[in-house]
């Protein structure tokens, strides 16, 4: 059956797009240089995407000051395709915005002195989840009211066929029974098939789909059959997949999908997934480099400790004083470059998906027990006073991962030791509302300072005065923090202010766990 649908759903389409859309008129200088163009038409995304505001109907060099001068071959580009027609795209650093873009670049030949960019933000190579709604209401337009709108798609057609073609991700949109209406170029280009051999047919009779071991998935596991069936859809990022090409190959993708419907009823829904190949396997290469890397460490650590051990037991004679001074200098540095390999291990194995989650009911109240054990020692050898409140804590119980949840608040703890000055106090603590506990670990230590606090959960990050304070701190503790959260369903956030301190959040959802009746703690125990 031949494809057939309303502009409206193009223009819709176009509007929720992930990519930004803008439609341009070039301006030019008595010498026929292109020297700016103004912005008429945009998608939703294009603010979002350059992180611009209130963008139609003005030019360019008046929303983004200095970019004739810092990027020239932006203007250059939109000349050449204007005078040759041809498409074009590049990847370009927008200085005065500081982010990466992908842009492709195509003439409009119905209108004399316009062009239509579609930019692709590549600054961190995350796709971003857009809102379909208007997709929706468009996809039911062309269910219901097909024949009315057929004399106006056929005026806009082309047009709106070359932009959808223009995204670089894979589009499907299937109707309510799973049948295919819609594939874009780039669906056709990745899978190996074309929309003819695809239409009318089901996405899970033509398109097999297995999963990250894979294992092919279960009919009823399939991304837009979990949307049909009414459970939430699987968010975007949080796990990949692998399609099969025509030709038997596959390859892993990430896939959003979002239903279509009318009046609350589903009447079809809209597939857009994107090849991570290249992702894949750049990670892989990271992960297989610091994998050498850090056990090829371990081993000469290992023979330098146990060699510095045996001198000090004295095999090679009496040392002096200052000969001892200088060998336990050298067996901290090795300590220090111990922790720092176990601590990227760790960090390996937590994103190669090593470690489980064991989820049991833990006790509050044990923590108390559970925790200061390993951190007395760091707070006395500071003369940190150290308070722990969850001893007889109102909250009974909460269902995560015991080791996990320890390992956290032992991170949070030993930064606030570590970054506070001595006869200061450190406080742990736990409150509960309707959705969750939360963890706090509070200090009045150095601080972060404010224009570093984006960066704190980065690998290796460590803040300006935490590297003055303590330079031998590895940076990889808050970042392995958050990644053992993720793994038990939990959130990281803090507060902090320069030479005033922090305080550190865990939040845990109850989830399916009621807990006990909320409350403040009666006491404060000093540990």
């Amino acid at each position: 059956m031949k494809l057939q649908v309303s502009a409206d759903f193009y223009k819709s389409f176009f509007d929720n797009m992930i990519d930004g859309l803008v439609c341009c008129r070039m301006i030019f200088d008595s010498q026929n240089r292109p020297t700016d163009f103004t912005c008429l038409k945009i998608n939703k995304s294009f603010e979002k995407v350059m992180g611009l505001k209130n963008v139609a109907g003005k030019k360019i060099t008046e929303l983004i000051p200095g970019i004739y001068r810092s990027n020239p071959e932006l203007f250059e580009i939109y000349g050449r395709v204007f005078f040759s027609g041809k498409p074009e795209s590049l990847k370009v650093n927008i200085k005065p915005l500081s982010k990466w873009f992908f842009v492709s670049v195509y003439n409009n030949p119905r209108k004399k002195n316009f062009f239509i960019a579609v930019f692709q933000d590549i600054t961190d190579w995350k796709q971003t989840e857009k809102s379909l709604e208007d997709a929706k209401i468009a996809a039911g337009n062309v269910l219901e009211d097909f024949q009315a709108e057929k004399e106006k798609l056929m005026h806009a057609k082309a047009k709106d066929e070359a932009l959808l073609d223009s995204i670089g991700d894979g589009v499907i949109a299937t109707d309510q029974d799973g049948k295919i209406m819609l594939m874009n170029r780039a669906a056709e280009r990745m899978l190996g098939w074309d929309t003819k051999q695809m239409m009318g047919k089901l996405l899970s009779d033509t398109q097999a789909i297995l999963d990250e071991k894979g294992i092919l998935v279960p009919e009823a596991e399939r991304p837009i059959n979990i949307v049909f069936s009414g459970r939430a859809a699987p968010a975007s990022g949080s796990s990949f997949y692998f399609y099969t090409r025509k030709n038997g190959t596959k390859f892993p993708v990430a896939i959003t999908v979002t239903p279509v419907t009318v009046k609350s009823k589903i009447i079809g829904a809209i597939e857009v997934f994107r090849d991570i190949t290249r992702e894949k396997e750049i990670e892989k290469m990271r992960m297989d480099f610091l994998s050498l890397a850090s056990h090829q460490l371990r081993t000469p650590l290992s023979g330098t400790k146990w060699l510095v051990e045996t001198i000090r037991r004295g095999v090679l004679g009496e040392m002096t004083g200052k000969q001892e001074e200088y060998l336990d200098q050298v067996y901290q540095l090795n300590e220090r470059m111990i922790q720092l390999v176990s601590e990227m291990l760790s960090a390996l194995r937590l994103e190669g998906g090593a470690e489980s989650v064991k989820k049991e009911m833990v006790l509050i109240s044990n923590l108390y027990e559970d925790l200061p054990i390993s951190m007395k020692a760091a707070a006395r050898s500071r003369e940190i006073v150290l308070y722990n409140n969850l001893k007889d804590h109102n909250i009974a119980a909460i269902e995560t991962d015991r080791e996990i949840l320890k390992s956290i608040l032992e991170c949070f703890i030993s930064n606030a030791i570590n970054y506070s000055q001595s006869g200061q106090e450190v406080f742990l603590g736990a409150k509960e509302d309707s959705a969750g506990v939360t963890f706090f670990v509070k200090d009045s230590g150095i601080g972060i300072p404010k224009n570093e606090q984006k960066g704190i959960f980065e690998r290796f990050y460590r803040a300006s005065n935490a590297r003055l304070s303590k330079p031998g701190g590895s940076g990889l503790g808050l970042s392995i923090a958050r990644m053992l959260a993720k793994k038990i369903g939990a959130e990281i956030s803090f507060e902090s202010e320069e030479n005033k301190g922090s305080i550190f959040y865990l939040r845990i959802p109850k989830g399916s766990n009621e807990g006990a009746e909320s409350g403040n703690n009666k006491s404060e125990t000093k540990i």
